[in-house]
């Protein structure tokens, strides 16, 4: 387990050189996102104002560096197989500096209210529905802020207090929280559900089991609880034969139940998602080992946001006049 992390350092310090020296820059990760996009050197370059042969240069040198070929450049330009999966993961990096500025823009007047809320699970209907639509109600001066995120930066922006409190299944560990500056308070409960296309022939039927579901596709969303929702599962499904086909996927909970519908896959949800209407989508109840649950919110400690003490207060409020609610 140390030498893994050893190994994770040494690699990270390596990126951080390369990084520094100038080797890897940000200006050629654009370059090679915009390439992918336009399939053309020449009409990056006049779209970015930088000559052909300097992008062609700094192209040449990532690919060195990284150890494989980006684009193919015969009889055009293509995005190679190797080229779509790195392109892909460096895509989401700089989606990510485009939250971290957008979310500076929402703090640049420091004396508007405003609350950061992470989000795993359907605001469509439900607790979160409720508690979000009063709160919004409540204090319209409030700026509120919401976004899906990964679990593990999700956790370190509380920890940054970057987001103010999120609601999610995936908690730390009862052990590492005795010594976390993170606050837990359980609120409400969901079933996972089964998403599929209305054509699926399991649709006909009121719920499914996990051996129904063990030999499609799963479509896994990068962002929110898409991969914890996949690990719960894994352990029943394989009670049933080999490990199932899992494609991991970075688009919008929308996009995914659209996936599923024309590919007839499956994907793993909460109960909040029947809020949501997705033409060709049928929601169905797994049986046999069912899986609860349960949401929470997390904040810091260390987070004095007035703002953030404002929503609390309601969600205590509500936990109390709604006991069924909560967990």
């Amino acid at each position: 387990m140390r030498t893994h992390h050893n190994n994770g350092s040494t690699d990270r310090h390596r990126l951080f050189r390369l990084i520094v020296s100038g080797q890897i820059s940000l200006v050629s990760l654009v370059e090679v996102l915009a390439i992918a996009e336009h399939r053309s050197f020449r009409q990056v370059g006049k779209i970015l104002h930088v000559s052909q042969s300097n992008i062609s240069t700094r192209v040449a040198a990532l690919e060195e560096i990284i150890g494989f070929q980006l684009f193919d450049r015969h009889d055009g330009v293509s995005v190679t197989y190797e080229g779509q999966r790195f392109l892909s993961i460096i895509n989401e990096a700089i989606s990510l500096i485009d939250h971290a500025f957008r979310l500076t823009h929402l703090f640049q007047n420091p004396a508007d209210h405003h609350l950061v809320i992470g989000i795993q699970s359907s605001s469509t209907s439900g607790f979160l529905h409720d508690i979000l639509d009063r709160f919004v109600k409540k204090s319209p001066r409030t700026r509120l802020m919401s976004g899906e995120f990964r679990s593990d930066l999700l956790i370190s922006g509380l920890r940054r207090r970057e987001i103010d409190i999120a609601f999610t299944p995936d908690i730390p560990s009862s052990r590492s929280l005795a010594h976390d500056i993170l606050h837990v308070m359980p609120l409400w409960t969901e079933t996972m559900m089964a998403a599929l296309s209305e054509h699926d022939p399991l649709a006909l039927q009121d719920a499914v089991t996990w051996n129904d579901l063990a030999d499609h596709t799963f479509l896994v969303r990068r962002e929110g609880i898409g991969s914890w929702l996949m690990a719960q599962a894994l352990p029943h499904l394989e009670q049933y034969g080999a490990p199932p086909r899992i494609e991991h996927i970075m688009v919008g909970r929308d996009t995914l139940l659209a996936d599923v519908v024309r590919r007839r896959a499956v994907a793993l949800t909460s109960a909040a998602t029947t809020g949501l209407s997705v033409p060709g989508i049928r929601l169905l109840p797994l049986v046999g080992n069912p899986i609860l649950l349960t949401f929470h919110a997390l904040w810091s400690r260390q987070n004095h946001n007035p703002a953030l003490q404002m929503f609390l207060k309601l969600v205590k409020t509500m936990t109390h006049q709604n006991p069924s609610d909560a967990t």
